[in-house]
């Protein structure tokens, strides 16, 4: 794939890192069940499912009242406010030009956020066996915290990269870098239940 093509999807994600603390409204979903399922709940989408805390506002495409992006799914809050920044957990779809192997498309986006956040520090980047349309594949998952602009607040960020299809998913979880480490736990554990059907 081009690596111009693959800028310009990124790009296109960057801008959600301010509109993503904005509050959406919410709705409901189906819950879990099993041993967790009095805290948690399923998000599903034609191509892929998340599992959420019952506390966090799932917010689906239909319902965003801002203006976001095309390629974003849901967006996904915590229900803590805070005055700064609200935590949160985006779903971004990409339709990718070429084929791209999940671990080569998380590579390349996490290059990319580090040319165009400013003080970009990576934290740690893991590689993470997961099944996509019943292939064994490895997906990246990367940690580190940035700023859109000099005078934003210092944001911590975890995202996830799939892709299938030609189609390429970022699952980002942001937070301000002092959220209560709860939250933080929460919003990685959303990130890394992200699976495709």
């Amino acid at each position: 794939m081009k690596k111009s093509n693959i800028i310009g999807l990124c790009a296109s994600f960057i801008g959600l890192i301010i509109l993503s603390g904005c509050s959406f409204g919410s709705s409901s979903t189906s819950t879990s069940s099993g041993p967790d399922a009095a805290t948690l709940q399923t998000f599903q989408a034609d191509d892929y499912e998340i599992t959420v805390p019952k506390v966090w506002e799932i917010t689906r495409k239909n319902e965003f009242t801002s203006d976001i992006p095309a390629n974003v799914s849901v967006v996904l809050q915590a229900n803590r406010k805070n005055e700064v920044f609200v935590t949160n957990v985006n779903i971004v779809k990409n339709s990718l030009g070429d084929t791209l192997s999940s671990l080569d498309y998380g590579k390349v986006v996490l290059a990319n956020q580090k040319t165009v956040l400013e003080n970009f520090a990576e934290k740690s980047r893991e590689e993470v066996d997961t099944s996509i349309a019943g292939n064994k594949e490895k997906v990246l998952i990367g940690k580190y915290e940035g700023k859109r602009t000099a005078t934003d607040p210092l944001l911590g960020f975890i995202q996830a990269y799939y892709v299938k299809d030609r189609t390429g998913y970022i699952i980002t979880a942001s937070y301000v870098s002092n959220e209560d480490p709860s939250v933080q736990k929460e919003a990685e554990q959303i990130v890394r239940s992200f699976s495709i059907k």
